[in-house]
Formats: C-alpha cells, sequence, structure tokens
C-alpha cells in the first residue's frame, strides 16, 4: 500500500483544526506572549495595541503601549482564553482581577510571582477584550464573562470528564 498525499494533507489540516487546551504556566504564557508580539517587519495594518493603565480611568498618564500582530493574535486566541479561564477569580464568578488575585488559579496554585509574566498575560487578555483594561480607583480590571469562561488544566485529574462535555466549545 502506497503513501497517500491527499490523505496526508488532511490528517494535517485535522491537526490544525484541533484545539489542545494549555495550562496556565509561566512557560506558556510566554511562549504565546512573544509570538503574537508584533515585528518591525509587520505591516503596521495588521498591528494592534494593548494599553493596560489609561489616563482616562484615572492614571496619571498610559502606560506604554504593547504591539501585537493581529493575524498571530486570532491565530492563539482560544488559547488566551484558555489560560484565562483558569484564574481562580473565574471560577469563583468574580468578574474583578487585580494583580494580587490573579497570581492564583482555580486550584488555588500560585501559577506565578513573576510580575512580567503576568502583565504579559493581562496584555494579551486585554487586546482581545478578554479582560478590560485596570481603573486607577479600584486598581482592577474587569473579565468579559460572555469571552472568558472557567477552564481546566489538563494535568487536573478532573480534566478528562470535564472536557468530554466542553471540547465543543473549543474546537473547530
Amino acid at each position: 500500500m502506497g503513501f497517500n498525499l491527499n490523505k496526508a494533507k488532511a490528517a494535517k489540516e485535522e491537526i490544525l483544526k484541533s484545539f489542545t487546551p494549555l495550562e496556565l504556566n509561566e512557560n506558556n504564557v510566554q511562549a504565546i506572549f512573544n509570538r503574537c508580539l508584533a515585528t518591525k517587519e509587520d505591516d503596521l495594518d495588521d498591528v494592534t495595541s494593548s494599553v493596560l493603565f489609561q489616563r482616562d480611568l484615572g492614571y496619571d498618564e498610559d502606560s506604554k503601549p504593547i504591539f501585537f500582530h493581529k493575524g498571530r493574535l486570532e491565530k492563539n486566541k482560544k488559547n488566551i482564553l484558555y489560560l484565562l479561564g483558569q484564574f481562580k477569580t473565574v471560577h469563583e464568578d468574580d468578574l474583578r482581577l487585580t494583580s494580587a488575585t490573579a497570581i492564583y488559579r482555580y486550584d488555588g496554585a500560585k501559577w506565578t510571582v513573576d510580575t512580567v509574566t503576568l502583565m504579559e498575560l493581562f496584555h494579551l487578555g486585554e487586546v482581545i477584550h478578554g479582560i478590560q483594561p485596570f481603573t486607577k480607583k479600584s486598581n482592577t480590571a474587569h473579565i468579559a464573562r460572555l469571552l472568558v469562561k472557567p477552564t481546566l488544566s489538563p494535568k487536573d485529574p478532573a480534566f478528562p470528564a470535564w472536557w468530554e462535555q466542553h471540547k465543543g466549545e473549543w474546537e473547530d
């Protein structure tokens, strides 16, 4: 039996369509952040930005914008939303997010103590509208409940049963 190029292409397309759940951790956040960053070679029409702390929300000035490539963001949007869904506040149905609460996953474990990585995830969440920019008065950002839904780490013992119920929400 010979190699069938059409079957191989179809299998590759099916793999590309499937979604692989990720655990909320520093390595996954940094990989997605770096993958989505805009480069000098990107066309300006393909670039968008995130500003987490804005003057019109009470801060003295806008924070430095972070620039992302729209196409790469779109390819990673589900991954970003999936990671945001592992925040403890999302599982507690608390739409308020602070730097102090966002370091905890739904199981109570700290997923990071690195402020830079936390800010990278906040920027990714803001630029895809999964979270709103921070408000100075309350020092909180709000989670977009319609986009960010509770998710589980694939390493969680409850994940297989949960995934069977929810995978249709994530796969194309």
